[in-house]
């Protein structure tokens, strides 16, 4: 009989407490504001938009709220890290936009409901990195042993995850920087704000997928997939239940498209993949040395 296997660095209670749990909670209220009343942003929401917009971030916080969920269940630091990182990402992201785009924000007048929502939305953005910062500390000082990697990913799983994960980045750092130029181009009504949301989204996953990358075993990020394919197939739906507001006869709209089904493919795939290329999870106990 060898020696008992160290256990692997678990998630810390301050994490799972002050930052997991309630960007799910969070995560999943946006989503629902934005799906179920994306048609009435101007009276209920901290900002105006159009209801595609509205459709496209909140399934971009579907897939988020399904990503944080999965993270909560999860045991060790490594398999909720990546969810753990881009969403610290977007959060700062965001915080940033709704400062550059505070004079879109419905902070000095409208109906109650969206004043209420546009202080409640910058508030939240304001304490969430000083949040995140303690449940980082906590998760920093929390001991456990690194788990070995598995050996680096085949190319032909590799190419598809960091070229899609660069353009999707790179694209959105662009919308990010420079709203105004695409909102004047954009398949449907949108302002520089609702432009840099869907960037901060963009750099958001492209981020998560060149980390999963990194990750080198897809079994460590299938939370991170489950968004991919929510995000994707969501976003999917609200194009086609708004599609008489989009102009299909520009690239642009198409362009969105192809973004999403990228997103729904590579979270399917990646979800088939892993259970071919990852060996299966030991279950915890005293090694046996084989004679």
């Amino acid at each position: 009989m060898g020696r008992p296997p160290l256990p692997a660095r678990p998630v810390s209670p301050v994490l799972r407490l002050l930052m997991l749990g309630p960007l799910a909670v969070a995560a999943g209220a946006v989503f629902l504001a934005l799906t179920f009343f994306g048609g009435s942003t101007d009276a209920l929401f901290a900002w105006r938009m159009s209801p595609v917009t509205a459709a496209l971030l909140g399934a971009g916080y579907g897939g988020s709220c399904a990503m944080l969920v999965l993270a909560l269940r999860a045991r060790t630091w490594e398999k909720v890290r990546v969810a753990t990182a881009a969403s610290a990402l977007f959060m700062l992201l965001m915080l940033g936009a709704s400062l550059l785009g505070r004079r879109t924000l419905h902070l000095t007048g409208g109906t109650l409901p969206a004043f209420a929502a546009a202080w409640t939305w910058l508030g939240v953005h304001l304490l969430a990195p000083l949040i995140g910062l303690v449940a980082l500390g906590a998760q920093w000082r929390t001991a456990g042993p690194k788990p070995p990697r598995v050996p680096r990913l085949p190319w032909w799983v590799a190419a598809p995850i960091v070229t899609s994960g660069l353009a999707v980045a790179v694209t959105g750092l662009l919308l990010y920087v420079l709203p105004d130029p695409a909102a004047r181009h954009w398949p449907w009504a949108a302002r520089p704000l609702d432009v840099r949301a869907l960037g901060a989204w963009c750099v958001a996953f492209g981020v998560a997928l060149l980390l999963g990358w990194r990750e080198a075993e897809l079994r460590r990020v299938r939370n991170g997939m489950a968004a991919l394919v929510i995000s994707g197939l969501l976003g999917l739906t609200g194009l086609i239940l708004h599609g008489g507001q989009v102009d299909w006869d520009g690239p642009g709209a198409w362009l969105v498209v192809l973004v999403l089904a990228g997103f729904t493919g590579l979270g399917l795939s990646g979800v088939g993949v892993s259970a071919l290329l990852d060996p299966p999870e030991l279950p915890d106990g005293p090694e046996v040395q084989l004679q």
